[in-house]
């Protein structure tokens, strides 16, 4: 195999690692390093200059409090000034999700580079659904345009599910170079031994956004304590909608029933996992949110968390109903809190679900999947 000059980058930290996405991209960089390659990450990391052995050429994230798209903007110009200092030494770029790939098509008119797409996320499906300004409204069709565009220059794609690479296909892009790698889990990271309390503690671990439907989650509350007084609810996580989700526990009167962490860093998220014996998915049933699996899903799983989700086209491709998971039906919150008294008041069918998930998500151990994305890149 011939060994390449490499840039890795994605829009996500990778030092501190927010999110499934940091993750994913930050291991395959470890690959491909192992492999030989030449490898450099160029991609946020709180000013650290090397991770795991790989050389690393920093700058800030996108912030996205004001106006996502113009802070995505901002973050590429900064990027493309990084991308420009190494391309006439640069063979292959790997790219997690469109946000860090807006002028890589251009790059590869202008210069004999090939370019290798991850995407766990089509961001700009997000837009419709989104609190948008005119300026954002005004930009939406443009985006979705440019979206597929970028993901249309690729030599390679890697989507995270059959529905997201059925959608490409529905959108003129070849089948042919669309591959299809599932998240996963770092089996051996992730604890999976309860605290002795746990048994009546609800989890959402990960962002609070609006797509992530985690008001649905706060509306349940009232009807789960009517039958369960002691149940707790835990948001671990941070986002732009934080504050709206504490106003609707506010304005609810069951603020006292929830603990809200904001961000935090992955391994001191996932220590919450230890306290709760039920993970909710609880995303409303739309297209960007039908074509992902959501790392959340593979978490639960590693920690012996029963999982209630929305029923999503993705997350349906891997899972089974009443064996390894429960599904409720999008932005029904009486059906979502009744299955979770369900399963607080049947102990045996909650241990159960989150036994067959423990042992389903051995499936997806990331020492594998991160060897197929490898495998793959080194096609192109």
């Amino acid at each position: 195999m011939t060994k390449k000059n490499i840039i890795v980058s994605t829009h996500d930290s990778l030092a501190p690692i927010f999110g499934g996405g940091a993750l994913r991209t930050l291991k395959a960089a470890v690959e491909l390093k192992h492999r030989g390659h030449n490898v450099i990450i160029i991609a946020p990391t709180d000013k650290i200059g090397e991770l795991r052995g790989i050389k690393t050429h920093w700058l800030h994230s996108p912030k996205k409090q004001r106006s996502a798209i113009l802070s995505s903007l901002k973050f590429n110009i900064r990027l493309l000034r990084k991308f420009l200092q190494f391309i006439f030494q640069t063979d292959l770029f790997f790219i997690h999700n469109t946000i860090a790939a807006l002028f890589i098509p251009f790059l590869k008119f202008i210069f004999p580079i090939k370019f290798v797409l991850d995407i766990t996320d089509i961001h700009a499906e997000y837009l419709p659904i989104a609190k948008r300004t005119l300026f954002e409204k005004l930009m939406t069709p443009i985006l979705l345009k440019l979206e597929y565009f970028i993901i249309n220059s690729a030599d390679l794609i890697i989507v995270e599910s059959n529905a997201m690479k059925n959608l490409l296909i529905s959108k003129k892009i070849s089948a042919a170079k669309i591959n299809v790698v599932y998240d996963g889990a770092e089996l051996d990271e992730i604890p999976n031994n309860k605290t002795e309390d746990y048994f009546f503690n609800i989890i959402h671990l990960g962002a609070v956004d609006k797509q992530h439907g985690v008001d649905i989650i706060v509306k349940a509350i009232p009807e789960v304590i009517k039958k369960i007084e002691n149940a707790r609810f835990y948001f671990v996580g941070g986002g732009r909608e934080l504050n709206n989700i504490k106003k609707l526990a506010d304005t609810l009167n069951i603020s006292k029933y929830c603990v809200f962490t904001d961000y935090l860093e992955c391994n001191k998220a996932r220590d919450y996992l230890r306290r709760c014996s039920i993970g909710i998915i609880p995303r409303r049933k739309n297209l960007p949110n039908d074509i992902v699996t959501t790392l959340k899903i593979f978490e639960y799983w590693a920690s012996r968390t029963a999982v209630i989700a929305t029923r999503l086209q993705a997350i349906s491709e891997i899972s089974k109903e009443e064996e390894d998971i429960i599904f409720f039906e999008s932005d029904n919150y009486i059906e979502l809190s009744q299955k979770i008294i369900y399963l607080l008041q049947n102990p045996e069918k909650l241990k159960k679900i989150a036994a067959n998930g423990y042992n389903k998500v051995q499936q997806f151990n990331w020492a594998n999947i991160i060897k197929q994305i490898a495998d793959y890149t080194e096609k192109v």
